[in-house]
């Protein structure tokens, strides 16, 4: 079974994926998928857990050590690692607090800045820079870690309406305010989400990071579109 492009139904986690080594690591309780094979599409992590699983059959190594030998040597991301279990996060960085999903104003805050990534394998196990990710991206939109085909693969998206399209691992969004076309990803653990967004040629791009659990997507897109379209 391959998962491309989000449209392959394939399910999600109900729960976070045990640590690599661990018995239970593939063995983790799915949601059922959310519609037929090729028939819309839905967002889900699930297909990049799978890269990474092909990624390590493919080559016989780790998918750690593949991205360190394809990505974040030869692009001097000094800030970039994939931690595996470690849930320390090298200095100086910011905190993150969430009420781990509990409800209601009585619900606790908690610092989890701590945290073990390995429960999101492929689709999330990284820590990274401001920096970092705008060199990646711009790395990226140039043509410099892909061949050509590869690279128009990827740039076809799947259009999502609202000015908004998705392809392979990388989304778009025509801004309302201005017309300008970004190409990017966001992505989250608990207590923080970072967004990057670019222009195509990776000249103009821009990283940032909030809180996931209270933090306003709304002032999230506007700061994009303040970005990009003063």
């Amino acid at each position: 079974m391959t998962c491309r492009s989000d449209t392959a139904g394939c399910p999600e986690p109900l729960r976070p994926r045990p640590a690599p080594g661990t018995p239970e690591r593939r063995e983790s309780p799915l949601r059922p998928a959310g519609r037929p094979a090729g028939q819309g599409w839905d967002y889900s992590n699930t297909n990049y857990i799978l890269a990474g699983m092909v990624i390590e059959k493919a080559t016989g190594n780790s998918y750690a050590s593949e991205v360190e030998r394809r990505i974040i040597r030869p692009l001097g991301l000094r800030g970039t690692t994939v931690p595996g279990t470690s849930s320390s996060v090298p200095g100086p960085h910011g905190r993150h607090y969430s009420k781990l999903s509990v409800e209601g104003p009585a619900a606790r805050a908690y610092d989890v800045t701590d945290f073990n990534p390995s429960v999101s394998g492929a689709s999330g196990e990284m820590i990274s820079t401001t920096r970092d990710l705008n060199v990646f991206i711009r790395a990226l939109l140039r043509g410099k870690l892909l061949p050509p085909a590869q690279q128009k693969e990827m740039f076809t998206g799947r259009d999502l309406g609202d000015g908004r399209t998705y392809g392979l691992g990388i989304r778009s969004q025509t801004l309302k305010a201005c017309g300008v076309k970004v190409w990017g990803h966001s992505s989250e653990i608990p207590g923080s989400l970072t967004r990057t967004a670019a222009t195509a040629d990776g000249e103009h791009v821009l990283t940032l990071n909030r809180n996931s659990d209270w933090g306003d997507p709304t002032l999230e897109q506007a700061a994009v579109e303040a970005e990009f379209c003063r």
